[in-house]
């Protein structure tokens, strides 16, 4: 069986799980068809005409992306670039077959940013992702609008599928009892409060008064027999079925069973995800369709910093301008027992929650292909290298570069 990490360095890829075609081949393709489509001009439009990056290998190979009218040109012309780029083949090719974000290469440093910033980065990797993987970049027309998004336990299953399918996501209610959420929630502080920042198994964040939160506890099944009974509960199970193929649970990789918390007045850390992808590290052939469930334990409102999705992103690249001036995002109000059930690659964010005192928690389940399953080795999953700092805490993009 191949694994995707190694023993000796964190999260390094075995290429064998992501499709393989040589860097010249797919530059030739993009210069010579792709990207002067539909694909090209649409990247061109996302990422602004007249913008470029230049990517320098350090074998001496290079490339300039331009975004043209006619849509994206490529050349040599490195020193005509505003964005400079500097990796090696590897790592490039990582990011061509999705084995790795350009976020994920960079927090690795695998990734130089030789001119330019990370902001501008960043807006290249939607148009990359369409260029390289043919993903069309999510617009404003491609929201979703005509399917509901709530429903109850048995309910019909072909109305839920269709929405989750549609939309990227559902809500489900009263799925679990207030006995069982208030089990849940006693396990949690118990858990919480023996987290520290050293264990890599919680992330932490500072309040402006610089004190220190745990928001997160990851491998929450670990030691416990309720959270592991979760992997294979049947009201669980009948939700999974909905997905568009077979997926399996993953309480041994990736973040386990976790336990998100939302912690108001957070200026450090990362307690409050900007709109994000849960492919957002890298690995998206193998995430991707996964599905997230999460169970609210408390209420989830514009008070306690509720999840917000973007319906309809969860075919797509891209989309967080859209995401940022649409007033069509969905924002979900869910009750203590309820469920929100979501695709991986559904863009979405849960703001920080606007009174003080107010502490919402989740419990995420997650669940994916075989093939998932076959790479990562337990324990191990691609949000680890949001550790790479060194002391145990994870750090908000804007606080790293």
């Amino acid at each position: 069986m191949k694994k995707i990490f190694s023993e000796n360095v964190i999260m390094q890829p075995i290429r064998s799980y992501f499709d393989q075609i040589t860097l010249e081949d797919l530059h030739e393709a993009i210069a010579s068809e792709r990207g002067r489509g539909p694909l090209g001009k649409q990247a061109a439009f996302s990422v602004g005409i007249g913008r470029s990056i230049a990517i320098m290998l350090e074998d001496g190979r290079s490339w300039r992306f331009k975004a043209t009218a006619n849509g994206i040109e490529i050349d040599e012309e490195i020193n005509k670039a505003k964005l400079v780029i500097k990796t090696d083949a590897h790592a490039w090719q990582d990011l061509a077959t999705e084995a790795w974000s350009i976020m994920g290469l960079i927090l690795q440093s695998r990734i130089t940013v030789e001119q330019g910033n990370f902001n501008h980065v960043a807006a290249w990797e939607a148009p990359l992702q369409a260029l390289y993987n043919k993903r069309p970049i999510f617009t404003s027309k491609d929201i979703q609008s005509n399917y509901p998004h709530e429903f109850k336990q048995g309910d019909n299953s072909r109305d839920m599928k269709r929405s989750l399918t549609n939309l990227g996501f559902i809500v489900v209610r009263e799925v679990f009892t207030k006995e069982e959420i208030n089990e849940m929630s006693r396990e949690v502080e118990s858990r919480r409060s023996a987290a520290t920042p050293e264990d890599k198994r919680s992330w932490w964040a500072t309040d402006k008064t610089k004190n220190e939160h745990c928001c997160r506890v990851t491998y929450m099944n670990h030691g416990s027999k309720r959270f592991t009974k979760l992997a294979s509960d049947p009201r669980l199970a009948a939700l999974v079925d909905l997905s568009d193929e077979k997926l399996f649970p993953t309480p041994d990789q990736g973040d386990g069973i976790s336990a998100v918390i939302k912690v108001p007045e957070i200026t450090e850390g990362l307690a409050d995800l900007p709109w994000h992808r849960d492919c957002g590290m890298g690995g998206h052939p193998l995430i991707c369709p996964g599905l997230n469930i999460g169970i609210q334990l408390d209420e989830a409102n514009e008070k306690s910093g509720n999840l917000i999705f973007l319906p309809g992103s969860n075919q797509f690249s891209g989309g967080i301008d859209v995401a940022q001036s649409t007033d069509k995002a969905i924002s979900v109000l869910a009750h203590p027992g309820d469920v929100t059930v979501h695709y991986g690659h559904t863009l979405h964010i849960a703001p920080p929650p606007t009174e003080s005192g107010l502490n919402r928690r989740t419990i995420y389940v997650s669940f994916h292909k075989s093939s998932y399953l076959e790479a990562l080795p337990k324990g191990k999953g691609y949000n680890d290298v949001l550790f790479s700092h060194g002391d145990g805490r994870v750090r908000a993009p804007g606080q790293r570069f």
